[in-house]
């Protein structure tokens, strides 16, 4: 039964449902986070921080029912009634490095699918290493996280860690909940339909042909390489970037769908992308899933001089974000198409967020640790990783039962190829 308090999802939130739905317990929809802490931790006072962040942010104590209403809704919980709580564990077994010791913490959240209907999609693990090394381990479900909320929780957790630590609760000003901007996306919908949706009709008129073949079942086995740039790499990448006029998403997308074009001999490809959504000031400081799809259809690959095509893809790339607020499930019901079935969805293209870390409260540094998905989703999915040292990786994972090993590989090192060769500013390499 739906009550007074709830709120419609925003269009975000209803992509992430209505997959869950589908498929319960998708990899790709399953955020596993883990960070090294290193300082005497106190794990009363990072219990007591938790709760401070489940109380500070709404979206963090939100569940998904359908009840009697026509669509699905959402309703925050009563912190007593959220049922989330920060759960000490000992790790056993023999010394790890820290990394491959929180995959193990981490390794039963995979199979553990969320009840979103039941309880709030939020999970945190603690575990101490030694006096002075702990691992904080967070699991939660896109429908409530994006990219830029792993910045805003790890500041806003080290922030009521200090403050618990010192004896007292955190001082901060009240944040927005997530369903704010669900009201306000909801009453601007229907104008941005009017004034976006003659771009994306024409930008999509002819999506190029399927890169890969249909996929059998949900998700399928996973495979990865990733290349780190060291220092200076990544400052010459940034400099060509620069020096073409450029920004790096443009660049990032122009570079792969060539790297694509090499490997699978194609002169044309369909690759997604997505916006940070966070259109307006007073939305920064909101936890939730704001992340909009935007498919760009690219051509020319091996044909069209690559200087005259970076230029016109970052044009279209610019383009494309400043229309970026229509959601992009009205954009393919209006044309007629699912994604899942015409290839829009084949190769993905992230410039992900740089890493929170680094001082966490007085005395404890932190250091956020990767922990692969056992599985994959999305058939090729390239990403570009702004590490906490300032370089970059040019990483990719495909699903092995759509993407040959060699194939993967072969597209992550054409890429890392292809923006280390970009002129630089006075047209060198």
């Amino acid at each position: 039964m739906t009550g007074a308090g709830d709120v419609r999802l925003s269009h975000a939130q209803q992509r992430f449902l209505w997959d869950e739905e589908m498929a319960p317990g998708q990899d790709d929809n399953n955020v596993v986070l883990a960070y090294h802490l290193t300082g005497p931790v106190d794990p009363d006072a990072m219990a007591a921080a938790f709760a401070d962040v489940l109380l500070r942010h709404e979206v963090l104590r939100t569940v998904y029912l359908w009840g009697d209403a026509p669509e699905p809704v959402q309703r925050v919980l009563p912190p007593e009634a959220a049922g989330t709580a920060l759960e000490h564990v000992a790790p056993d077994g023999p010394a790890l490095p820290p990394a491959e010791r929180a995959a193990l913490v981490c390794a039963d959240w995979w199979d553990s699918p969320f009840d979103l209907e039941l309880r709030p999609p939020v999970r945190a693990r603690l575990a101490a290493l030694a006096p002075d090394s702990w691992l904080l381990c967070l699991n939660l479900h896109h429908i409530a996280f994006d990219g830029q909320s792993e910045l805003l929780l790890a500041a806003d957790l080290g922030t009521a860690y200090g403050a618990r630590a010192a004896g007292r609760a955190p001082a901060w000003d009240p944040v927005p909940g997530y369903g704010t901007y669900a009201r306000w996306e909801a009453g601007r919908v229907p104008d941005w339909a009017g004034t976006d949706l003659p771009f994306w009709r024409e930008v999509l008129a002819d999506p190029a042909p399927a890169l890969l073949a249909p996929a059998e079942t949900d998700q399928g086995g996973r495979g990865e390489h990733e290349i780190a740039l060291d220092a200076p790499a990544t400052d010459r990448v940034k400099g060509a970037v620069r020096a073409a006029r450029s920004i790096v998403l443009s660049a990032l997308l122009h570079e792969t769908s060539a790297a694509v074009g090499d490997v699978f001999g194609v002169d044309a490809v369909n690759l997604t992308t997505v916006s940070s959504g966070r259109f307006e000031k007073a939305h920064a400081p909101i936890l939730g899933c704001f992340v909009n799809p935007l498919v760009l259809p690219l051509r020319g690959l091996r044909t069209t001089d690559p200087g005259t095509r970076l230029t016109e893809v970052n044009r279209l790339v610019l383009q494309a974000l400043r229309r970026a607020r229509l959601p992009f499930d009205l954009v393919a019901r209006d044309l007629g198409v699912r994604a899942a079935d015409s290839g829009l969805f084949d190769v993905m293209v992230a410039l992900q967020a740089p890493e929170p870390g680094g001082a966490f409260a007085p005395g404890v540094t932190c250091r956020p640790l990767r922990v692969p998905a056992p599985r994959a989703g999305f058939g090729l999915v390239v990403e570009l990783e702004q590490h906490l040292e300032g370089h970059w990786s040019v990483a990719g994972r495909w699903r092995t039962d759509l993407v040959g090993e060699e194939t993967g590989r072969g597209v992550v090192e054409s890429l890392t190829e292809r923006l280390l060769a970009l002129p630089g500013p006075e047209g060198g390499r």
